[in-house]
Formats: structure tokens, sequence, C-alpha cells
């Protein structure tokens, strides 16, 4: 069910604006169902030719999870500081938003894992710390790729009508 933004004003409306927090963030919340209900484990992650990707050992709740139902949703979320203002209660959350929904997917075929954990490697670790990938761990290692079917994304963001405040929760990158 795809609804309209509340606060339209805060509504990303610029597909790249959603990329480019998707690029720049290391972590994302996977949410997917259970036959208890609910399930969402934070995984990090790769945005890539449009899809997202993670890995993770080949069992387990949240693999479970993916091979019973595929549909998911992903959320990446960037907080900035607290600020004053004068609307609402008087102090508001910087922030953006992005929430992907979509199908996963299992990367089969040990080159095309490959290729996405190098991927996923240079995103995260220097070049000069880059460990080789091991056939047998790449083997052992499940890569899903998550197919985005829409997203959405929102922000508030600074403006000349805010006072930032401290935030005793910022502490740096997630």
């Amino acid at each position: 069910m795809r609804t309209e933004p509340r606060r339209k004003e805060r509504a990303m409306m610029n597909p790249g604006e959603m990329e480019a927090l998707l690029v720049r963030r290391a972590i994302g919340q996977l949410a997917t169902t259970t036959e208890d209900g609910p399930y969402v484990v934070p995984v990090n992650y790769l945005f890539a030719e449009g899809c997202i990707y993670f890995h993770s050992g080949p069992k387990g709740r949240k693999i479970e999870a993916l091979r019973t139902d595929p549909r998911v949703c992903f959320l990446v979320d960037e907080a900035g500081p607290q600020v004053t203002w004068e609307r609402g209660c008087g102090i508001s959350q910087i922030y953006e938003s992005v929430m992907c929904f979509g199908k996963a997917e299992f990367v089969e075929g040990l080159e095309e894992r490959r290729r996405i954990l190098e991927m996923m490697v240079h995103k995260f670790v220097p070049a000069d710390a880059s460990p080789p990938l091991l056939n047998l761990n790449v083997g052992k290692t499940a890569v899903i790729k998550i197919r985005v079917e829409w997203m959405t994304g929102k922000a508030n963001r600074i403006s000349p009508i805010h006072t930032i405040i401290s935030n005793q929760f910022l502490t740096g990158d997630r």
C-alpha cells in the first residue's frame, strides 16, 4: 500500500537525492516477515546498479525469512542535530531517510558473488588493507540482492529558522 506523505514539504522527490543517501550510509535496517511476525535486522550493505546488496551466513532467521517471503523493506537514515524552532513543541530533529521496497533474491554463481563482495570490500575497507577473497569463503557466503521496486524519502533539513542545540545521540557515522 503506497500512501502520500503527511508532511509533503519534507518528501524527497528527487530519486538522485535518495540514491545519494543510500550510497553514503554504511548500515541499513532490513525488514522481513516471519511466521512469528515482522523481523528487522541491521545489515551493512552496498547500493550499486540500482539494487541493494548485503551478505550473510548461509543459515539463520534472516535467510529463512527471505526464502519464505522475498518481499522486504529496507530503511536507511541519517540523523542530524536537534533544533529549536517556532512550530509544534518547539524542538525538531534534522534527518534524512529513505525506505526501499522490493524483493530479495539470492545471488547465484561464485564469480557474481565474488564481484559483489569485492565491491562491498572496496566500500568499507581501505584499498591497502583489502584482504583477498578466498573461493572457500565466497562459496560459504550468501549474497542477497534487493531489486528496488520503489522508494520513498523524507528529510527535515537545517534552515534559517532553526537554532541548533546539543544532541547527545549524535556519535558519528552509524
